[in-house]
């Protein structure tokens, strides 16, 4: 978090075979939603969700359920939350990134289950899993934090993560979007972001080589064998393979916890109350 058009890219997407060019256009875009930072494919009922943080600080944040050709099926599907951010799915389960904790909901009917503390942290912000267990950044507290069986610890703490926003789990390594270095309360920073990776079993942070002091980074995934992420505050969206990180398209200001399904890329655009779907192709 940080506080249109069909277009065509050039995005490399590297592997054991020749790079192959891409294009991108834009299938839809859907309005009226408040303050969205994120959003998710849920599969196994084939739609999608998207977190409003509504007025940041309020108890009005709330999650809405969107069809993949982009109608609005269920605003509020998911109510009395505070700032909903990054979300992840295990099982039948949902898990958000909320100002109290880290919220888990049934996916089948949105009722809430419960919400796990991570004490001491100062803005939660992503959430990734490899299936089991929860990783979720703490941008302010300069941290990362892990859930699992239910027990919360603060497990990485350290400057190197640049005030850790997004985050995607790529095997045995977390990729982490960062905001920047000197974070303060405005968001404001001594220098900008970028991806940093951090190791699961050394904790190890290192820095990916072309993709750092380029972005306040917002949303990461990943493309085949090619990492997607945003500058917030510009709305540059980036691919990075071999080292080296390719503008994709602007798409505005505010662009925050982008998701990657198949050929699709959805972006939520926080200050335009946005959700955008481009295809690649």
């Amino acid at each position: 978090m940080l506080i249109r058009t069909s277009v065509a890219l050039g995005l490399v997407l590297a592997g054991t075979m020749t790079a192959a060019a891409q294009t991108a256009t834009e299938a839809w875009r859907l309005g009226g939603l408040k303050t969205p930072e994120s959003v998710i494919f849920d599969k196994a009922n084939n739609r999608l969700i998207v977190g409003n943080i509504g007025a940041f600080g309020d108890a009005d944040g709330y999650l809405s359920t969107v069809s993949p050709d982009g109608k609005l099926v269920n605003e509020q599907w998911v109510t009395g939350l505070t700032d909903p951010k990054g979300m992840a799915i295990i099982g039948d389960n949902l898990f958000i990134a909320d100002a109290t904790g880290l919220v888990e909901v049934k996916l089948t009917d949105g009722s809430i289950v419960t919400t796990h503390p991570l004490e001491g942290a100062q803005l939660l912000n992503d959430v990734a899993t490899d299936g089991s267990t929860l990783y979720v950044t703490d941008t302010f507290g300069q941290s990362i934090y892990r859930v699992e069986g239910g027990k919360a610890e603060k497990w990485l703490t350290d400057d190197k993560l640049l005030a850790p926003n997004g985050v995607f789990m790529d095997g045995d390594k977390l990729l982490i979007g960062g905001l920047g270095a000197g974070i303060k309360p405005d968001f404001s920073v001594t220098g900008k972001g970028g991806l940093v990776a951090v190791d699961l079993a050394s904790k190890a942070i290192t820095a990916m080589a072309g993709a750092t002091g380029l972005s306040m980074s917002d949303g990461v995934a990943k493309l085949g064998n090619t990492v997607v992420f945003d500058d917030n505050p510009t709305g540059t969206i980036y691919g990075y393979a071999d080292g080296k990180a390719t503008p994709i398209t602007t798409l505005g200001a505010g662009t925050a916890d982008l998701w990657v399904d198949g050929d699709m890329l959805y972006v939520p655009l926080m200050q335009t109350g946005e959700l955008v779907a481009l295809k690649l192709e």
